[in-house]
């Protein structure tokens, strides 16, 4: 018996045998076995050779090949060759695992397999292809397929729309561990606290029929994190602790430790700590974090020491945090050190380490250097470091140059954020840009979609009371959508004092007063009184500061901040200004408004931080391997 080619059975059936071999053990040698199959099978070969192939191809890392392989023996393909190259497609090329899909549709009727395959990819596509999929899954596939539907509730909560996400949740008639998991992920992802939390205590009242598995209270546990919800957090935990998954999974036990770090609970998450007998990346990072949120930058700096000394590999998440506390600490010595380890270790192109390394040269003054860092990483970068770059250049008082920068991303075809305006609209207001401010205020909305807050109100207020606009900037306020909070209202207080109107000066200071009673919001205005007329204007205040103070960024502005933001992805508008700070050859770099014994202890530590990082290069050298 022969077939296409000419060639018998048997040969066929070995050369499928080996196919299979290879993809498990040489995928290497593709090319060779296709040469084979060409010359054994001809230009048709079988279905089920020519699927191996693309299998081959795929397992290879060459999807190039595996495409043009699909493609010159195409009469030969099914539906399992169609599955096979839209899985190996699906992530690093979603558009065209998408368009495979759509063309396949036209000549072979969609299988489940097949389906499943192309929702991995509508994951990184508009909710639109999710959509297309969806109907195409509802006329082939039955609905107790559990794989396919929570593959769709999981595209529809990767997409955003959390809606459609539990309707199909809600009409599957059987539900899996990983259906729950895919609805409370996509929950927790978008930041629905209150909705996360009902979904777990749903599936923890399954019983017997569904159990928590790490996946599940992993999430949970994130949500009470970013929501502070400690009462739920500690009932989770309590779930975890019954079910055994309090310190047998990691990332529970991770996850856990970030809760209560994020809730303020030293006393928990140091006996979790020391309950914890294994610690990961993960497990570092949570606590040099926590020490950034609190405020304790030197220890944070210590910790990540202790990390590489315990044989422990830094990620990009941990290179940016220490470079966060070293910008926090305008500490250039440990900033430059961290950025030699990054730069060997091929994390440079992260944007989060990218972001923090021109955050950390900005704020210890070395502009020049924070723009090489951007420059150099500039082909790979996205919005946080295009930000930081924005920022960076406004807070040197170089606007001009940071509207410039913001053209260039736009040109690039990079969306910006509501932080990016917040810099965007600083840099118009102290270049005196008014319509050009207008301008691009008015294309938040418009044009990018995004709903102006508070800080971008109180930007524009800035600007009109830096140009004389004072009406102006009084009816912007009444227009505004959120109510003005005090940093909206400080804006205003200080374009009255350069217009020289007092009497609304004293109206603007009463509502700020009334807004933050006591000086919450960081400052209390006791006395606002004018001068002789003649002699301009002036107001005597006294500034109270409390826990979130009102920085001075110029002689004439002042605005709220809160001391949240430290990297370059942060709200600041500027940094406060420091005490002079010796040069940096002597290597000692003053912390915010320090006495003077601790700049001498901070110098030592300097030192010692060397000596880390050296060991650091020896440790990580050839053996860090960045992502691709």
């Amino acid at each position: 018996m022969s077939t296409g080619g000419g060639s018998t059975l048997r040969e066929l059936t070995a050369l499928l045998f080996t196919l299979r071999r290879a993809r498990l053990q040489h995928p290497a040698h593709a090319a060779q076995l296709h040469a084979r199959l060409l010359i054994s099978a001809g230009a048709r070969p079988h279905p089920v050779l020519l699927t191996q192939l693309v299998s081959l191809y795929a397992a290879a890392g060459r999807l190039t090949d595996a495409l043009r392989a699909f493609r010159a023996h195409l009469p030969s393909a099914n539906l399992h060759t169609y599955a096979v190259l839209v899985s190996a497609l699906a992530r690093p090329y979603p558009d065209l695992a998408f368009s495979l899909f759509s063309g396949s549709r036209r000549q072979l009727r969609p299988s489940p397999h097949v389906i499943s395959a192309v929702l991995a990819a509508c994951a990184g596509l508009q909710p639109l292809c999710g959509r297309q999929v969806h109907t195409c899954a509802a006329k082939v596939v039955p609905p107790g397929d559990v794989f396919v539907y929570t593959g769709m509730v999981d595209v529809y909560a990767k997409g955003g729309d959390m809606e459609s996400s539990r309707k199909v949740f809600d009409e599957m008639p059987n539900r899996g561990a990983a259906s729950w998991n895919a609805l409370l992920v996509g929950y927790a992802r978008n930041k629905m606290c209150l909705e996360a939390l009902s979904v777990f205590r749903e599936l923890a009242a399954q019983g017997q029929e569904v159990s928590l598995d790490q996946v599940s209270v992993s999430s949970v546990l994130s949500t009470c994190a970013v929501a502070g919800a400690l009462n739920y957090g500690r009932q989770v935990h309590a779930c975890a602790t019954k079910v055994g998954l309090e310190l047998s999974a990691v990332c529970v036990s991770n996850a856990l430790l970030d809760m209560y770090t994020r809730c303020g609970c030293s006393r928990e998450s140091s006996a979790l700590l020391n309950a914890v007998g294994c610690r990961d990346v993960v497990t570092w990072n949570i606590i040099i974090r926590s020490c950034i949120h609190d405020n304790r930058f030197k220890e944070a700096c210590v910790l990540f020491r202790s990390m590489v000394r315990n044989g422990t590999l830094p990620d990009d998440v941990a290179f940016a945090t220490v470079l966060q506390a070293s910008a926090c600490m305008s500490a250039w010595a440990i900033g430059a050190s961290m950025h030699a380890s990054v730069v060997k270790t091929g994390f440079l192109y992260s944007d989060g380490v990218a972001s923090s390394l021109i955050t950390m040269y900005s704020k210890c003054g070395f502009l020049d250097d924070a723009h090489r860092a951007f420059v150099g990483a500039k082909d790979h970068l996205h919005i946080m470091s295009w930000t930081a770059m924005i920022t960076a250049l406004q807070q040197h008082g170089h606007g001009m140059q940071a509207i410039d920068v913001f053209e260039n991303m736009l040109e690039n075809g990079i969306p910006p954020d509501h932080i990016t305006f917040v810099s965007v609209l600083s840099s118009c207001s102290h270049s005196g840009l008014v319509e050009q401010g207008r301008r691009y205020f008015d294309s938040m909305t418009r044009v990018h979609k995004i709903t102006p807050q508070n800080e971008h109100y109180a930007c524009m207020v800035d600007m009109f009371g830096r140009a004389g606009l004072l009406t102006e900037a009084k009816q912007f306020i009444h227009q505004m959508g959120p109510k003005p909070d005090a940093s909206v209202l400080g804006a205003l207080l200080w374009a009255c004092m350069n217009c020289r109107d007092l009497e609304m000066g004293k109206e603007v200071a009463k509502k700020l007063f009334v807004i933050e009673p006591g000086g919450k919001g960081g400052a209390e205005v006791d006395d606002v009184s004018g001068v002789k007329e003649g002699k301009g204007m002036q107001f005597n205040q006294q500034l109270r500061t409390k826990s979130v103070p009102y920085e001075y960024f110029s002689k004439d502005t002042i605005k709220a901040i809160r001391p949240t933001g430290v990297s370059a992805y942060s709200r600041v508008h500027g940094h406060p200004r420091l005490p002079a700070v010796e040069s940096a050859s002597n290597h000692c770099y003053m912390l915010n408004y320090t006495e003077n014994e601790e700049i001498e202890q901070y110098s030592i530590s300097c030192e010692n931080f060397y000596c880390g990082a050296i060991m650091l290069d020896h440790i990580m050298l050839g053996q860090v391997k960045a992502p691709s």
